[in-house]
């Protein structure tokens, strides 16, 4: 297996990373608005202090880098050993998928994509579930 961790599609991605993204971005714009006046391409050149770009990226840096590690060991898959052969595998998948009104997303080279439901009660937008089955072994992984 070459990818030991979920795939994810651009927009799946900045969603996945959106907090470590919201935590970081001030890190750049302040890091970008710096270096522009200090080159003075934004015209007179004012008076900003060192200290106005370290101070944000001290406090924020670490802050968007934990969240980030957190987000990234999420996508990791889980691997479990099963007495199922594939076809078995793959009706226990869909017969589950069903029971809970889940959609599956995708179904391809032995990988189910399933999306289940938003929910008031259990406090999702839903969760995106992949499913992978190899040689006895089901892969799985749920994330939000």
């Amino acid at each position: 297996m070459r990818h030991k961790r979920v795939r994810l599609d651009t927009l799946d991605t900045f969603i996945h990373y959106s907090l470590a993204i919201y935590f970081g971005l001030p890190i750049l714009i302040f890091a970008v608005y710096f270096m522009l006046a200090t080159l003075g391409v934004l015209g007179n050149k004012p008076d900003i202090d060192i200290l106005s770009v370290i101070i944000p990226t001290l406090m924020l840096g670490p802050i968007a880098f934990i969240l980030y590690m957190i987000q990234y060991r999420k996508l990791k898959f889980l691997f479990i050993q099963t007495t199922l052969d594939a076809e078995a595998s793959k009706q226990m998948i869909q017969d589950i998928a069903r029971e809970f009104k889940w959609t599956v997303r995708s179904f391809k080279n032995n990988e189910y994509t399933i999306k289940t439901n938003p929910g008031f009660a259990n406090q999702s937008w839903g969760q995106q579930i992949t499913i992978r089955l190899v040689k006895r072994r089901v892969i799985s992984k749920q994330y939000f």
